[in-house]
């Protein structure tokens, strides 16, 4: 995603570049409001098409700005400048492909090598799933089903700390677990009114190989600690967890 929004920053950027001075060979100074933003508008698009990680000659770069701001003729035909473009966006494409699959390969090894060295922490239990639960406090009250809705309270988390979702201290929510991610319908009928669990969730009874862009990667584990406050029921307009 990182890369996408770099792309569409750059084109949201471009215009405002061609309101900036003509470049000139002398050692700059930055006089006024308008120098300034001229060059941080310059360093941030030349920030996006290094991370980009395309090459971009400066000379045929100034000099397509410079001709912008005269409003002289392009050097290449709109057949051919449109081909140019096809052909970026193309690129921009692969290399943000490559780039998730990277990612997700690599938090994939950091999910498998967390959960192995997780389940044999003391008072952990591994369900048949791949779930893992830990058990901080027993309750005494009634168990969910899987069409049932719950009042909880709950935080979750990634496995670096990172929370990606929580309820606020006295303000549960009541959430129906026939629309909550896998691991939590499951988790959650585990335990009984009154009870507090800290569930890990493996990446395919979360989010898996997509995840939930910006605030979960592909392939992560999720890491819920959860009150289990009520069984009110199915009710209509319950929320779902993240």
């Amino acid at each position: 995603m990182k890369c996408q929004v770099k792309s569409t920053l750059l084109i949201a950027f471009f215009p405002l570049l061609l309101l900036a001075a003509d470049q000139n060979s002398n050692p700059l100074v930055l006089n006024d409001y308008f120098d300034s933003l001229s060059y941080v508008l310059g360093r941030d698009i030349g920030s996006q098409l290094k991370d980009i990680g395309t090459t971009v000659k400066l000379p045929a770069f100034n000099e397509g700005i410079r001709q912008a701001l005269h409003g002289d003729s392009a050097m290449l035909d709109s057949s051919t400048i449109d081909t140019i473009r096809r052909r970026f966006a193309d690129y921009i494409k692969e290399q943000m492909a490559q780039k998730e699959q990277e990612q997700a390969t690599a938090n994939r090894a950091a999910s498998q090598k967390f959960l192995e060295d997780n389940k044999k922490s003391d008072g952990v239990k591994t369900t048949s799933s791949g779930l893992q639960y830990k058990v901080i406090q027993k309750g005494k009250g009634i168990s969910p089903n899987a069409t049932d809705s719950v009042t909880v309270q709950y935080r979750g988390s990634l496995i670096d700390g990172v929370v990606i979702d929580s309820t606020s201290p006295g303000q549960p929510a009541t959430l129906d677990l026939s629309k909550t991610i896998p691991g939590l319908t499951e988790g959650i009928q585990l335990m009984s009114v009154g009870s507090k669990y800290r569930f890990f969730l493996p990446p395919e009874l979360a989010y898996g190989s997509m995840g939930a862009p910006p605030a979960i990667p592909p392939e992560s584990v999720l890491i819920f600690d959860i009150e289990l406050i009520d069984v009110p029921g199915q009710k209509s307009n319950t929320g779902t967890l993240y």
